[in-house]
């Protein structure tokens, strides 16, 4: 599976899969991949990895981070150093499980943002996504290196083609051949991949998909890139937590609506050391909108039920790990959790009691 949404949308140009395939279905993967990320992160033995995974889940539609159509105006106690990106003061609930890293600053007229998921090998690492009514959309993720690898595949970038990112190291679009920026070969439906390094090294790759439903793509591309915001601020989630048992450690998570679709998730840390504890997973989708054998590994044992519209499951290695056990196992964590509904409008960054 692939660790970001870029590689991910790569791999399944190059894979057999049928072209024929929607930008929910897209993102989705990028997701998910994005999660198994954090879990083979955290079971290959990275203790540091374990204790600051993030995840990058939804943010307020550009109202407060960034209100629709416009720029962001910068908090007056923000740093903001030439050819540097825009710091905000860390807004933190001390009952949050998860931290989201990066926001939008500005975002055309519109888009809102909603969020994605983070692999957990980086403090700043993740995916931040926008939507329009149009079906157009933003998604924005940190690297630890420069990913864009020009091949001779179908669906693979064959060029690198410079851009205008203001205070970037180095910035460029992925190109198709003879200065072509769109792929419309893969699977999915037409995108294109602007990226560029920051001042502190560290890469950012913010991926236009399906681009002819917006005739100024390129331009409002490029202006969203340059009004990248970096704060540290607690995630709504889609559920809360009457309790979290002795021996489980939330260590990452996040969410996404896409198409209107509610999908939230935190790993759980089943054990003290995490270089060789079980994960448990809990996800929360909109009732009929997936699978959760979509969404989690498949040797995994899946306990599931539907409450206030979500679809509400604790996955779990088979036998549950000891600390699970100890708690009264799946069920008992399930009845612990309890479902937000599908509307951002009712979701609680007070995840924990």
């Amino acid at each position: 599976m692939s660790d970001d949404l870029t590689t991910a949308l790569r791999t399944m140009a190059e894979s057999d899969q049928p072209p024929a395939m929607d930008l929910e279905h897209v993102l989705h993967q990028g997701r998910h991949s994005l999660i198994r990320r954090r879990m083979a992160a955290i079971s290959g033995g990275t203790a540091a990895v374990a204790a600051t995974a993030l995840a990058v889940g939804v943010l307020a539609p550009a109202g407060s981070a960034g209100h629709q159509g416009g720029v962001a105006e910068p908090a007056s106690s923000s740093t903001t150093a030439p050819a540097a990106v825009t710091t905000l003061p860390p807004d933190l609930d001390v009952h949050g499980a998860v931290t989201v890293g990066w926001k939008f600053g500005y975002l055309p007229s519109g888009m809102s943002a909603y969020g994605g998921g983070a692999g957990g090998l980086g403090k700043n690492e993740g995916t931040v996504s926008a939507y329009d009514g149009a079906g157009f959309a933003l998604s924005l993720q940190s690297e630890r290196e420069d990913t864009v690898a020009p091949g001779n595949k179908s669906g693979v970038p064959t060029e690198k083609i410079p851009a205008t990112v203001p205070g970037a190291r180095e910035a460029y679009w992925a190109g198709y051949g003879n200065g072509q920026l769109v792929d419309s070969a893969g699977p999915a439906k037409p995108f294109a991949s602007l990226s560029w390094q920051l001042p502190s090294g560290e890469w950012m790759t913010l991926v236009a998909m399906n681009v002819p439903a917006r005739a100024d793509w390129k331009e409002q591309t490029l202006k969203a890139a340059a009004h990248i915001i970096r704060q540290d601020h607690s995630q709504p989630l889609p559920f809360r937590l009457t309790d979290l048992p002795a021996g489980l450690t939330i260590t990452g998570g996040g969410v996404d609506r896409i198409g209107g679709n509610t999908n939230g998730d935190l790993l759980i840390q089943a054990g003290p050391n995490p270089s060789t504890a079980p994960v448990v997973m809990v996800e929360a989708f909109k009732i009929g909108s997936m699978k959760i054998g979509d969404a989690v590994p498949p040797q995994n044992k899946n306990t599931c039920a539907d409450s206030n519209g979500l679809t509400v499951c604790v996955s779990s290695p088979d036998p549950e790990p000891a600390p699970l056990k100890a708690a009264g196992g799946a069920q008992a964590l399930l009845n612990r959790i309890i479902s937000l509904g599908n509307d951002p409008a009712n979701w609680t960054t007070s995840v924990l009691p």
